[in-house]
C-alpha cells in the first residue's frame, strides 16, 4: 500500500510491529521475520529504496517519514536494522510518545569524532558517484563481499538477498548514501540516556563491529538491555526465528 511519504510492507492486519531495513535493500527483507514473529509487522521503504526511492532522503525528513508511519500504523515498537537502526534511534530521541520499545539490530548510535564522521561522508560520496557510474551489480557484487555485510544463508537464501538488492536503483541508492549515510547522521552517542522507551540493542556474536557496540549502547539506556545472537551482521535474514523470539 502507499501512504503519504512512504511505501509501505504489511503483515496482517491492525496496528503492528514497525520495522526499517538496511541500506541496498528494502521492507521486503522482513519477509521471514514477519512469519515468525507472530503478529502484524508493517514495513517502510526508506527513502532511496524500493518503491519510496524517489523521496527526498535528508536525515530530518526521514525520521519525520517514519514517524508519521509510526503514528498512523504502528503498536509503539520500532525495530530498525544496520541503516534503519540509525533512523530508529533518531525517531525514537525525536517521537518519545510514539515509541514505547525500540529494538535496534546490528547497529550503532553514530560517529562521534566530528573528523572521522567527515572522512565517512566523503567516502559515501565517492561510493554514491560509483554506483552512479557502474551501476547496481557492481556495488552490489562489492558490498556483499565485504566480511561484515557478507550474510552466511543457504545458497537459495544468498541468492534471493542479491536480487532484492540488485531491484534498487543506483539514483536512489546514490541518494541513500548522500543523505542518510553515517557520515550525515549526527552523533546521537550523547544523547541515548535520553531514552525513556524499553531500548533493545542485538548483535551478531559474528559481527565484532556492532557486537562491542551493543552492550554499552544498552548501559547508557535507563532501560536498556543488550543481546547477542548467533549470527553475523544480517540477523534478520541468517537468524529470523531467533529475532522474532526476541521481539515478542
Amino acid at each position: 500500500m502507499r501512504d503519504a511519504s512512504l511505501f509501505v510492507h504489511r503483515w496482517g492486519q491492525g496496528p503492528g510491529l514497525v520495522a526499517l531495513h538496511g541500506f541496498s535493500l528494502d521492507g521486503r527483507m522482513f519477509a521471514r521475520f514477519a512469519q515468525a514473529l507472530g503478529r502484524t509487522l508493517i514495513a517502510p521503504d526508506l527513502p532511496g529504496h524500493g518503491q519510496s526511492a524517489e523521496r527526498a532522503t535528508g536525515w530530518t525528513e526521514t525520521a519525520a517519514a517514519v514517524a508519521a508511519t509510526l503514528e498512523r500504523e504502528g503498536d509503539g515498537t520500532l525495530l530498525g536494522y544496520s541503516q534503519g537502526g540509525r533512523v530508529a534511534l533518531q525517531v525514537a530521541l525525536d517521537r518519545p510518545d510514539l515509541v514505547r520499545r525500540l529494538i535496534v539490530v546490528s547497529s550503532g548510535s553514530g560517529i562521534a569524532d566530528p573528523a572521522a564522521r567527515t572522512q565517512r561522508r566523503a567516502a559515501d560520496a565517492v561510493l554514491a558517484e560509483r554506483i552512479e557510474r557502474d551501476g547496481v551489480a557492481a556495488f552490489v557484487d562489492a558490498w556483499l563481499a565485504q566480511p561484515l555485510v557478507r550474510p552466511r544463508l543457504t545458497p537459495e537464501l544468498a541468492a534471493a538477498d542479491r536480487a532484492l538488492r540488485l531491484e534498487q536503483s543506483a539514483a536512489g541508492l546514490a541518494a541513500a548514501l548522500r543523505g542518510l549515510g553515517q557520515g550525515v547522521m549526527p552523533a546521537l552517542s550523547e544523547r541515548v540516556g535520553e531514552l525513556s522507551c524499553e531500548a533493545l540493542w542485538i548483535a551478531g556474536e559474528r559481527d565484532a563491529t556492532y557486537r562491542a557496540l551493543a552492550e554499552p549502547l544498552a548501559a547508557a539506556c535507563p532501560r536498556g538491555r543488550a543481546l547477542l545472537l548467533p549470527g553475523g551482521h544480517n540477523l534478520v535474514a541468517e537468524c529470523p526465528d531467533a529475532l522474532a523470539a526476541a521481539c515478542r
